[in-house]
């Protein structure tokens, strides 16, 4: 007895232990691909300050509002957040939201100003994805359906995380040696990703657990 009582405690424990850790790795290589893309960005005459010269205006308000996004979403996961400061929890909640408003769609004439076509294309896709998501979770939380809520802010946040996986997976020399074929191929990619993993992920154990359940009720 003792130890079936013992084993719902572990579980979350475990799973919180791999959050915490899952994001400890997440924000060290975003500092990382960060500093090593950005670091002379504020060398005028540095080839990556010329690059986003044209779009200057964009880029700055791109940068604060969504990389506060993709900070404060991570806290939205947590559960220990949730469940002793629900307060906290709401108010990052909406700055979350604010944040995306902003600096997602900041993102397109950003693109259009220093990339290809069909990079401007897929932050439009991107940046309307992000949107789309954030925007149904707001509505199902304003509605009570928590449950939704949460699936919905689990959609959307992948997004946001293109900038680091793309810029990851970019910065291997076989892909930084295609030059734009290399990044376009690896942005499309991680968008691509962001959109079905996420329904991959939430809808896999009920699709696993379907079966079983009906060889037990036959």
């Amino acid at each position: 007895m003792s130890s079936v009582a013992s084993a719902p405690t572990v579980r979350p424990r475990s799973r919180s232990q791999a959050k915490l850790w899952f994001f400890i790795v997440f924000f060290a290589a975003t500092a990382f691909v960060t500093y090593m893309k950005n670091a002379q960005i504020f060398q005028p005459d540095s080839p990556i300050a010329r690059h986003f010269a044209p779009g200057m205006m964009f880029l700055i308000p791109h940068a604060i509002f969504a990389g506060l996004a993709l900070a404060m979403g991570a806290f939205q996961f947590s559960n220990r957040l949730r469940a002793r400061y629900l307060g906290v929890h709401r108010a990052l909640g909406y700055a979350y939201v604010v944040c995306v408003a902003i600096g997602a769609p900041m993102g397109i004439p950003l693109a259009m100003r220093t990339a290809t076509p069909s990079l401007v294309a897929a932050s439009v896709v991107q940046s309307f994805g992000w949107m789309l998501c954030t925007g149904i979770a707001l509505y199902c939380i304003r509605t009570g359906n928590v449950r939704q809520h949460r699936r919905w802010m689990i959609r959307g946040y992948p997004f946001a995380t293109v900038f680091t996986v793309a810029r990851l997976i970019i910065s291997l020399p076989a892909v930084r040696n295609m030059g734009f074929t290399g990044i376009e191929i690896v942005v499309w990619s991680a968008i691509a990703l962001a959109a079905f993993l996420p329904s991959v992920v939430l809808e896999w154990p009920s699709a696993v657990r379907a079966p079983a359940a009906a060889k037990a009720n036959a």
